[in-house]
């Protein structure tokens, strides 16, 4: 059985879900949240491949991924890879920060708009957050039951705080730089998506050739460019299922793939179930 490109992650019963010092390396796939998640970074070195971009993971960086936003995280292997993830339900947030209006704002902003890049920098402040994660987690093994929830809401809002003050006062530089052939592919990729893909086509079009596109983008990215292509597709695939009623055939016209039989082979591949199983299970919720 192949290995699937990317992977759904399901939802999580908890409105909540804190992980401490992770140090394993993560499954590099493309994969996409139902809910909110924030990656904070300690050690370690890689890119963060989303929204077409590219971003490189150092120390001292917090990654915002909206609910249903397609990312992947590709870490460098001869380094220690060390960070919190915290991942949170946005009604549950909403209803957190009823009380707290500006906060709630920036919430909607964060969840819904379009940002050049999703990360702000927390190096001056390391020790500060490095600091409150520590203390956070040991609280949950110290404290009843009962006051976990009112610990991880107090938890979420001090992050968010954190996070109002960086983007208010701290925004990342917007300078022009050089784009990583990368993300040409993925621009390129996002602009023909409902044509059958061709490589020819593509390193015609950024005049470099096949092997060497292909070997550029899997040095920035950690994976080849069929990975993110059939990524890109199902993720697209998806959506349509959810929000139109659609054919198969329509749908397949929209992500490039010409064959009815391949997409649904592709389909069940990558998520474990066939398209018309999946939009069924959506209409049940």
């Amino acid at each position: 059985m192949s290995k699937p490109s990317f992977q759904f992650i399901p939802e999580h019963k908890k409105a909540i879900v804190w992980h401490n010092n992770k140090t394993s390396f993560p499954i590099e796939y493309y994969h996409w949240h139902q809910g909110f998640e924030l990656l904070i970074v300690f050690k370690g070195s890689g890119n963060v491949i989303l929204n077409q971009r590219v971003t490189p993971i150092t120390p001292g960086k917090l990654f915002f991924f909206q609910p249903f936003q397609l990312h992947h995280v590709a870490t460098l292997k001869n380094e220690p890879y060390e960070r919190s993830t915290l991942h949170f339900d946005p009604l549950h947030t909403e209803r957190l920060l009823h009380m707290y209006p500006s906060m709630l704002q920036l919430f909607y902003h964060m969840q819904n708009d379009t940002f050049d890049h999703q990360f702000i920098d927390f190096t001056a402040d390391f020790s500060y957050i490095q600091h409150l994660c520590q203390l956070y987690d040991e609280s949950l093994g110290t404290c009843p039951l009962k006051e976990q929830i009112d610990r991880e809401n107090v938890f979420l809002i001090q992050l968010l705080g954190y996070v109002q003050h960086q983007l208010k006062h701290h925004s990342p530089s917007l300078q022009t730089r050089n784009l990583p052939y990368a993300e040409r592919v993925m621009r390129w990729i996002e602009g023909n998506l409902a044509r059958p893909f061709k490589l020819d086509e593509l390193a015609d079009e950024l005049f470099l050739s096949k092997s060497y596109l292909s070997k550029r983008f899997r040095i920035e990215t950690g994976s080849s460019i069929t990975t993110y292509l059939t990524a890109r597709r199902m993720k697209e695939a998806c959506h349509l299922l959810q929000t139109s009623t659609l054919s198969l055939e329509a749908i397949c016209s929209k992500i490039g793939i010409t064959n009815v039989s391949y997409f649904i082979q592709m389909f069940k591949r990558e998520l474990q179930t066939t398209p018309h199983q999946y939009r069924l299970n959506l209409q049940k919720q």
